[in-house]
């Protein structure tokens, strides 16, 4: 499998490296690595940006259903306090 293809399936510290590799290496490697990396660069780029993006819209979406659940306890408690006031008000 060659490491475009792998590439997809690598983590994000693995991209990390790679990417620094790469960059070391266009800096001052043989020219047919030199080549291979400035290739290589480009998809590198375009698979952190795409991690990027998918852990944004994760966490915005974990931050929606933290609001939800929170907005739920607020009003569990709140509806648990009327009853308690209730059941004072009917026992007076």
């Amino acid at each position: 499998m060659s490491l475009e293809a792998r590439i997809p399936e690598m983590s994000e510290k693995e991209l990390e490296n790679l990417q620094a590799n790469a960059e070391r290496i266009m800096k001052g490697g043989a020219s047919k690595q030199q080549i291979e990396a400035e290739r290589l660069l480009p998809i590198i780029a375009e698979a952190m940006a795409k991690r990027k993006a998918a852990r944004g819209v994760e966490m915005a979406e974990k931050k929606v259903t933290r609001q939800k659940e929170l907005a739920a306890t607020r009003a569990r408690k709140a509806a648990a306090k009327k009853a308690e006031a209730d059941a004072a008000e009917e026992v007076e």
